[in-house]
């Protein structure tokens, strides 16, 4: 009963929960077993699991590194330093300026790259625009003015072969068109008027002659009579058919028609009615416009790019839209040597009369130069007369300088490539001067570097000049050998940091330089006069003799070395001296008056000024000359 009391109990009452227990022995040791098995293949498989770890990161750091740095170029330092005091230093190895010596310090390797980064925002502040290098042909358009004229070879004078009288003048106004054949003028002359009375009677003797019986000779001679009379009125431009009219009438008429010989335009006129004429007068210029000159001028710069045989467009500046079309036929054979021109003639068909002599034409000739040349807008080419560059757009703000060499301009405003690009790629039209001196600074730069540097290299000391003296007393000699002693004693003191144990050597410069002031030159008695820097030496020294601060001494130590090293130039070191004295310039000590010198004796650099923080601090150095050399011998 009890089970089945359980069964028909309702389904919504849920059986009472367990009690709460603690955690199961059989989990704890599943843990255990779990970081056991975790320990092992940490200890057996560790290294293969570091080398694919590596082997990852690699890959994934390969691509980011190779598209944050270009990889340099074999054989090139990819890393430079300088000299924070002296920034044209740059050397490929770290090390000390050999200038100051003081540490070189790195410099951004990307200073040194040809290309050049700009931010885009900054591209489009500064107006950077490109266009696309191209292929296509290369030609040449030569603009130029000329002038209608005349075709020389359509132009006819009309003249006279008799003397006589002008009758009637049918064409007697300029500008007057007139066709072969057409009559010009009625003439009145004695001598055609006999010709024609010849003629007749030539003829009239031949016809009786071919009526009535007559000897063979007879009929030849009245022939030939008749010839030369018909000769006679050919010769004076009589038509056949006046002639024959002459033959019909039987009559010499008083006057005879003369007949254009051409047709075209009367443009000059020389006859009025009723005026006399005599021989060989021309009387009217009869010009064919159907055809027409024009003569341009071409510089001498031009001419390669005009030939005969060209096509030639010519327009006029007051029918604007309407054009022209001629070719060239001569190409004159001399210049105007004052303006460096040429002549051209060009012929244009004129059959409208459109083209007037005198008129101004603009014209235009074409030639293609050639049909496939790389072309790019030739402001996109920077010519500084040595070299031509141009800049590609390599994406993303970066521009690298191309050296190019440019061929002929051509149309368009384009100009030809002849190597340096390539069809397809970008390059700078606006705004590349602010690009190039960019670039000309990163390759100033990149100069500065090329090549085996020459910090390292020994420099050979020049003299500086020649001496005033030609010789020095003995005395006065040693003398001058006790002031270097007691200068370059000085130098040494302070080249190494001391303001201690000044005082004797500057006694010594200061008693010696008395001893000196009093020994007279021979070949120069006013030697002394003339040189106020002697007292200046002797009063600096006797002013180290009290000094006790470094920097105080290093001071008079200056204005002496400047006094000093104007007396030697001027009297020479002794040679008995038997040491060999340069000049060298410090150009950080007194930096705002261009720096100053110090005299030592030829051997290592000891810095006076700097001491041991920059003890080889100079960049200048010269020999102090002997006594007695002269300009450009060394002695």
């Amino acid at each position: 009963m009890t089970e089945d009391n359980n069964q028909l109990a309702p389904a919504s009452d849920p059986p009472p929960s367990p009690p709460p227990r603690g955690p199961r022995i059989g989990v704890l040791l599943g843990l255990a077993a779990v970081g056991l098995l975790a320990l092992a293949i940490g200890v057996i498989w560790h290294e293969p699991i570091r080398a694919a770890w590596d082997w990852a990161g690699a890959k994934i750091a390969k691509p980011a590194a190779e598209e944050a740095e270009p990889a340099a170029e074999a054989g090139k330092p990819t890393q430079y330093w300088t000299c924070g005091m002296h920034p044209w230093v740059i050397l490929p190895h770290p090390g000390d300026c050999p200038i100051c010596h003081m540490k070189l310090v790195p410099v951004d390797a990307a200073k040194f790259r040809g290309q050049v980064t700009v931010d885009p925002v900054m591209t489009q502040n500064i107006g950077v625009r490109v266009a696309p290098v191209v292929s296509g042909a290369v030609s040449r358009v030569v603009r130029t003015v000329g002038t209608v004229d005349y075709d020389e070879t359509l132009l006819g004078d009309v003249n006279l072969k008799i003397s006589g009288w002008v009758e009637k003048l049918y064409v007697n106004t300029l500008g007057q068109r007139v066709q072969e054949g057409q009559p010009l003028l009625e003439i009145y002359s004695p001598d055609l008027y006999t010709a024609q009375e010849e003629y007749l009677l030539a003829f009239k003797r031949r016809e009786a002659t071919k009526a009535a019986p007559a000897s063979s000779d007879a009929a030849a001679m009245d022939t030939d009579l008749l010839a030369a009379a018909r000769k006679r009125l050919d010769y004076y431009d009589i038509s056949p058919e006046q002639v024959q009219a002459l033959e019909r009438s039987g009559k010499a008429a008083k006057t005879m028609t003369l007949r254009s010989p051409f047709r075209g335009t009367v443009v000059a006129k020389s006859v009025v009615e009723g005026q006399k004429v005599d021989a060989g007068m021309a009387l009217l210029r009869i010009a064919d416009l159907s055809r027409v000159w024009v003569m341009v001028t071409v510089y001498e710069n031009q001419l390669p790019y005009v030939e005969v045989g060209q096509k030639a467009v010519m327009r006029l500046p007051y029918v604007p839209g309407q054009t022209f079309e001629g070719k060239i036929t001569y190409i004159y054979p001399y210049m105007n040597q004052d303006l460096r021109q040429a002549k051209v003639r060009m012929e244009f068909d004129n059959a409208a009369q459109a083209l007037k002599p005198g008129m101004f034409a603009n014209v235009e000739v074409t030639s293609t130069l050639a049909k496939h040349e790389i072309l790019v807008p030739r402001e996109a080419v920077i010519d500084t007369g040595t070299r031509q560059i141009a800049f590609v757009s390599l994406g993303q703000g970066r521009f690298e300088p191309r050296n190019v060499t440019m061929g002929v301009e051509a149309e368009g405003g384009m100009v030809a490539v002849l190597d340096g690009l390539k069809p397809g790629e970008m390059v700078v039209t606006s705004g590349e001067f602010l690009l190039d001196s960019e670039a000309r600074l990163k390759e100033s730069l990149a100069k500065l570097v090329e090549g085996t540097p020459a910090a390292g290299q020994p420099s050979a000391a020049a003299t500086a000049g020649a001496t005033e003296l030609a010789a020095m007393p003995e005395a006065a000699a040693k003398a001058l050998g006790g002031v270097l002693d007691g200068y370059f004693a000085l130098g040494a003191k302070l080249a190494d940091d001391s303001a201690q144990g000044l005082d004797a050597p500057a006694r010594s410069v200061a008693e010696n330089m008395d001893a000196l002031l009093k020994i007279e030159m021979p070949d120069a008695p006013h030697f002394w006069h003339e040189h106020g820097e002697a007292a200046a030496v002797r009063g600096k020294a006797l002013e180290l003799v009290k000094a006790t601060d470094l920097a105080a001494a290093r001071e008079l130590f200056a204005d002496l070395s400047i006094a000093l090293g104007k007396l030697l130039r001027a009297a020479g070191v002794p040679p008995a001296y038997g040491k060999r004295v340069v000049e060298l310039h410090c150009p950080m000590y007194r930096e705002g008056q261009g720096g100053n010198i110090w005299l030592q004796p030829e051997g290592e650099v000891r810095n006076p000024f700097y001491g041991k923080a920059m003890l080889g601090c100079f960049d200048r150095k010269v020999s102090v000359p002997l006594t007695g050399v002269k300009a450009g011998t060394g002695h």
